[in-house]
């Protein structure tokens, strides 16, 4: 009888921690986006007009719906990046994949304080204009890209081994430190061009674009649901980021809200409705096949030089 042997237990990449310091100098530095102003010039009073606000005692609570639907995402992201956590048994991609959604739902959390909830505390009371943005945005970009590289990382684990897993672990790392560097320069200078979602976007679209390459090559090498998983998951991702820009061009918010009369759903409700429409995916399938590649029944024995 052949006994298959057990591959002792691979140790996973800890970039985070040499990013930590980074994330610490982009905080420290947010007092400074006092000097950057909302555009167009908005003052409290259009801001409460152009989305719904609420008084709460002293404090105005603005979107409240959206700012429920937005925390509910957050607690989402955490508890299935938490269960990730708790079955992943030693599995790598499992580890990163759990970091990347706790990471995702502290975003979610703080986009939901900064753009939905207390979006007029933070940004307009006190103000003849209103702000452009503040510590809570500058965090939610950050958690976002770094999230974004570790998804990057779980799907090296769990999609490919040697040379081709070292490079994809290496650009999620390099890319997630020069985001951080430019972050810092848009905190510091300060730069509403470089806070931008736009440039955002720049550093995490090729994160999810290199997951749906990597995934997409090992499913049609295997045409196995546990490598389908990750890819539909992309897609999926993308398709989300799709409706959310394709809605927000259209203007639909302002035609749906118009000026208080209607109904307010904005762009950013859509892009929470089909994010906690993908964390049910995560959880329900690729988080029930999700495991590193050298665990595999068929996986070949491990080299140094396989991609």
């Amino acid at each position: 009888m052949t006994v298959r042997r057990t591959r002792p237990a691979r140790r996973c990449a800890k970039p985070l921690p040499r990013i930590l310091p980074f994330a610490v100098a982009v905080v420290v530095g947010c007092g400074r986006l006092d000097n950057l102003s909302y555009e167009p010039a908005t003052t409290p009073q259009q801001w409460c007009v152009q989305r719904p606000c609420i008084q709460v005692g002293s404090t105005v609570v603005s979107e409240p719906l959206s700012s429920l639907l937005v925390f509910s995402l957050a607690v989402l992201w955490v508890v299935v990046g938490c269960h990730l956590l708790k079955t992943r048994r030693g599995q790598c991609c499992r580890t990163w994949l759990g970091i990347a959604l706790v990471l995702g739902g502290v975003g979610a959390a703080q986009a939901g304080v900064s753009y939905q909830m207390f979006s007029f505390v933070l940004k307009c009371a006190g103000r003849e204009y209103c702000q452009l943005t503040n510590g809570f945005e500058v965090g939610y970009s950050v958690t976002q890209a770094l999230s974004v590289s570790a998804m990057l990382a779980a799907v090296a684990y769990a999609c490919t081994i040697g040379r081709l897993r070292r490079g994809l672990i290496g650009y999620g790392i390099v890319n997630a430190v020069a985001y951080l560097l430019i972050v810092i320069a848009g905190v510091m200078l300060p730069s509403r061009t470089l806070l931008s979602f736009a440039v955002l976007m720049l550093f995490a679209l090729p994160g999810i674009i290199l997951v749906i390459i990597v995934a997409g090559r090992r499913y049609w090498q295997t045409g196995q649901q546990m490598d389908g998983a990750p890819l539909v998951a992309a897609l999926l991702l993308v398709l989300v980021q799709v409706a959310y820009f394709a809605y927000g061009a259209a203007g639909i918010t302002q035609r749906l809200w118009n000026d208080g009369r209607g109904v307010y759903f904005s762009e950013n409700d859509v892009l929470h409705v089909g994010m906690i429409a993908w964390l049910a995916y995560v959880f329900a399938v690729v988080g029930k096949h999700l495991c590193d590649y050298e665990t595999r029944p068929e996986a070949p024995a491990a080299r140094a030089d396989v991609g």
